[in-house]
């Protein structure tokens, strides 16, 4: 939402030594770019910062999300596929790792459904192939669809930074702790009542 003329990307995390193999339990995200995409030295530089950031809380990488340019396009590109290949193979078990596209025309009418397309890979002779699955499950479940009118009324999206933002102006940090406690606190009134 905050960059709607180009597409945005970025890597999910889970817990490491996670025990449910059922499912991917995606626990936070971190955003990449919005206009630097396919820009490889970029993303090994992000790459690098985000593993350093996740093994310090007990997190590791377990997949990559991508919305496209185009508001009706939820198509699994090369981008978004070439990456996704490049983190199921950094992956300990491909079980454990998952491709998220963004549904943009599902963004502005928040429903019970996650405006998202979620792919697991399957390694054949040497290659990756992405399989559509069910939805992977997400920390904040449906109390995070219920935040999701709040967080455009409130346009939190236009706070969120990510490596494009940073690598501009490193004073902006791409963890958005800031964003985190908004969120934290909402979900837990939702709790209380």
């Amino acid at each position: 939402m905050q960059y709607p003329y180009t597409a945005v990307n970025g890597i999910l995390l889970t817990k490491d030594g996670c025990e449910d193999k059922e499912m991917i339990d995606v626990v936070d995200c971190v955003p990449l770019f919005h206009y630097n995409i396919p820009l490889s030295p970029m993303f090994i530089v992000a790459l690098t910062q985000i593993e350093e950031y996740a093994s310090n809380r007990d997190l590791k990488i377990c997949g990559y999300y991508h919305a496209n340019e185009y508001y009706s396009d939820s198509e699994v590109g090369a981008v978004a596929t070439k990456i996704a290949d490049k983190i199921a193979e950094n992956c300990e078990d491909s079980a454990d790792c998952c491709l998220l596209i963004v549904e943009n025309d599902k963004l502005s009418c928040l429903t019970s459904d996650l405006p998202l397309k979620a792919f697991l890979p399957s390694k054949t002779n040497e290659r990756v192939d992405w399989r559509s699955c069910d939805k992977p499950r997400l920390q904040y479940g449906e109390k995070g669809l219920q935040m999701g009118p709040e967080v455009v009324k409130k346009q939190l999206y236009r706070s969120v930074v990510d490596m494009d933002c940073h690598y501009d102006n490193i004073s902006l940090h791409w963890d958005n702790r800031a964003i985190d406690e908004v969120v934290k606190l909402f979900v837990e009134s939702l709790t209380e009542h």
